[in-house]
This record gives C-alpha cells, structure tokens and sequence, in this order.
C-alpha cells in the first residue's frame, strides 16, 4: 500500500468508517510526502487560583480583573461581593460599567458588587451592550429591556420592547458589531440602532433565521460571526445543529457532530469558547455528559478536545487569554509549545481506514512522524488498536516506541493477523510529553 493519510476530524456514522481525532487539529503540508500533517492542540500552562470555583466568568476591565469563582466575585484577587449560583455567568461592559447575570439577577461590578432593581422586579436571563446602552433578556415572549445611555442602572418602567415575529421566550442576546441578535427558542432576530430615544433599536424587516438557540452559553463570537447550537424545534430539540451567523444561519456541523448532540440529556447547559491559537481559531463546545468538540474554523473540520479523566473538555469560560475552570478556581492560558495540562497528560489520538477488496495479511504497519522526540532522556511511546469489525471488537492497546528507522521517525508493529473486506480501522494515541506530529500510515512496506 502507499503512503495513507490520516483522518482529517472525528466521524461516526452507522455503515461507515469510524473516525476519530483527538486533541489535535489538521495542518496542511503542500509539499507532501502526504497532504497534511496532524499537530497537537495547545496546551493548559496555569496561571492563578481565584477561590474554589468553578470559574462561572472572567473580564477584563477597567484594568481590572474580574472572577466570578463559586459564589464569589474576584477583583485582582480581592473578594468584592457575592453572586449567587454555581452555573456559568453572563456579563457585557461598556467604557465605564461592567454588569453580570445570573440567577436571573443583575449585578454592577466595579470596587463592590450591588444588584440592578429592574421596573416591575423583572428577572433577567441575559445582557448585553450595544450603540451605548445595556440590552436585558426579562420574562417570557420575548421581552427585553434597555438602560439609557451610558448607565446600566437607569432602565425606565417604558425602556422595553419584543423580539416580535415569534412569541418565543428569549434564550440570549449577542451583540455583533451595531447590530444586536435576540436568539429565541426557535427564532432568531437581527435588530439595529436607530436615531429615537423612545425606540433606539428596531426589527430589520425579512432579517430573520428560522432557528433558534438550544443552549445559551453555547454562543461565542469568532471571525465576524456567531457559532451557537441551534434547533427549530422548541419543544423537544431534536434538530440539534451548530450553526454560524450570515446572510442566513449556516450549518457547520457534521451528521456525526449532529448525533452527539443528541446524546446530551440536557443541551441547554452546553458551554462554548474561542480559542485562537497560532493564526487560527477554533470554536471549542462542551456537550455536559457526552464530549467535548472543536470546529476549526480555518480547515472547517472537527476534532474532539479532552481533558485527562474528564468526559469534557476543563474548560468553560474565557476573555483577553485567559480561560476558567469548571470544576475548579484554576485561571489557565494555552501555550502551543506546551504538550500537557498542567500537570496532566495530553493525550492526543488519530485513525486511519485501511480498504481492502481481498483477505490480506497484515505483517507490518507504522504511523509516520514529522516530530516525535522529548527532553533527555525520554523514551515516546505510541499505543495502537484496530478493529475489523464496525467499530466493535477492538484489540487492545498495543505500546511501540517512536524511534527514527532511516530517516523517518515511525512507530513499527509486525504480525497483526488477517484483514478482511472492506477494511480496517486503526487508531493510534501518545500521551508522552512529546511533540507528536503525525502525517501517514503505511503498511506491509
């Protein structure tokens, strides 16, 4: 057989070649000896513990830090007040203010922590800032109030309007530039600023997508566009997508990415983030109980991120580089030369399929590798595994070490039984503080 290809993203469909890309991302190389190579995602490096968590939000203002860690709101360490709650939050700032929500309260944050009386004691789901003024997500159908201009504190008992073509309650609000877009359950609505006091935002007329949001924190703002799990379906969700923000909401979600989705018992409490790292960006969404998946915006391919011992990803919250922690007061920064979680491995995972027509016996295969070496005294490892029979069946994991054999550094096994039609698959996975960057497979060669 020639030198094969790895998988490019995860993928799992009945009937199909199973898939999987683990904690990696896909980087092209033109000039060969195959079309790509795969690169580990970035590393968790710690920065600072802010309380005992989990970190619900963290922003940048003022010059300040702020940290939402368990109930306790953090100012460069300093605890300043109490928020309510242990789910992730919700803020927006301006110039001057910075506002949380949660626990369908709103807070104003600066040297102290005082909760925003709403007109008619409104709760209030979501916040955001546009054209100068505080936006709020209150009550059912809708519904939505303003401040004036430049302070979050003053909302007038008439400083409401509805998100209107659907009566559905509001899930969350996301400015984009000077437009501002109000998710429902099952539509979406784009508003922009106007000259009037007493309507400063209006409904562009046709502007509108036939999709709601599933899951309020799954919403995260990357390259001129919104990513969010979206679904038509109020009621029982089972259209489960993500989508991108355009001329219309565009999936970007695959049939496989679309299944985990439906595994997750409850979607609403899916979380979202940007991670940008060397040039690209990559939109990184924890399904609570299933995974956690990572669309890489540049390559449009996905990928699944863990973390060591955890079912998702250990991150749930970010702003200006750093990221919180969901189950602890650990404040992270990402680090692309780091190979591990802190202090945690990094494991990282690839397959290849390999078809065959005809019974053939498999006497030796190796996974190839641009970089695969560690510190002094390091020894790589790379374990293997393969099924012949639809994702059923699988060997165990099988150790090789990486050691350059002529002038290609590869991971060898010898002697692995027959291989029937159509194919096998082949997984791989290194959890060694290494770079490991493969880019082929080849077998009985």
């Amino acid at each position: 057989m020639p030198l094969l290809p790895l998988a490019t993203q995860t993928y799992g469909r009945a009937g199909l070649p199973k898939a999987r890309l683990v904690n990696s991302y896909v980087e092209r190389t033109p000039e060969g000896p195959t079309p790509y190579a795969l690169r580990s995602r970035p590393g968790l490096v710690a920065s600072s513990t802010v309380g005992l968590g989990p970190i619900r939000a963290v922003a940048t203002h003022l010059g300040y830090r702020y940290v939402l860690s368990g109930t306790r709101v953090y100012r460069d360490g300093v605890n300043i007040g109490i928020i309510q709650g242990l789910s992730r939050a919700r803020f927006a700032q301006s110039d001057t203010q910075l506002v949380i929500v949660a626990e369908n309260a709103a807070w104003l944050v600066g040297a102290s922590v005082s909760q925003i009386i709403m007109p008619d004691g409104d709760a209030v789901s979501d916040v955001a800032f546009s054209n100068g003024r505080f936006v709020y997500a209150v009550g059912t159908g809708g519904r939505y109030r303003y401040s004036e201009i430049a302070d979050a504190e003053d909302i007038g008992d008439l400083n409401f309007a509805t998100a209107e073509s659907d009566p559905d309650d509001l899930v969350s609000i996301e400015a984009l530039g000077s437009d501002i877009l109000f998710f429902g359950e099952k539509s979406t609505e784009w508003w922009g600023p106007t000259s009037s006091t007493a309507a400063p935002f209006q409904r562009y007329d046709g502007r509108r997508y036939d999709v709601g949001s599933a899951a309020q924190n799954s919403a995260a703002r990357i390259d001129n566009g919104i990513f969010f799990v979206g679904t038509s379906q109020a009621t029982d969700r089972t259209d489960l997508k993500v989508y991108r923000t355009g001329a219309v909401a565009e999936v970007v979600s695959t049939p496989a990415i679309d299944a985990l989705l439906s595994q997750c018992a409850d979607i609403s409490l899916a979380t979202a983030i940007e991670v940008p790292t060397e040039g690209r960006s990559f939109y990184v969404l924890n399904i609570p109980g299933v995974t956690t998946v990572a669309f890489d915006v540049r390559e449009k391919t996905w990928a699944e991120w863990s973390s060591y011992g955890e079912d998702t990803f250990r991150i749930q919250c970010a702003d200006a580089g750093l990221y919180g922690d969901a189950n602890s007061g650990q404040l992270w920064t990402f680090d692309a030369e780091a190979n591990k979680d802190g202090t945690d491995a990094l494991v990282r995972e690839c397959s290849v399929y390999l078809p065959t027509s005809a019974p053939l016996r498999c006497k030796r295969l190796e996974v190839y590798v641009s970089r695969g070496e560690g510190g002094l005294g390091t020894s790589p490892v790379v374990e293997m595994r393969y099924t012949d029979t639809d994702d059923a069946g699988w060997t165990d994991w099988t150790p090789a070490a990486l050691g350059s054999h002529g002038n290609h550094p590869r991971a060898r096994w010898f002697q692995l039984g027959q291989m029937r039609p159509p194919g096998r698959v082949v997984q791989f996975r290194c959890s060694d503080d290494v770079l490991f960057v493969p880019y082929g497979v080849m077998v009985n060669e």
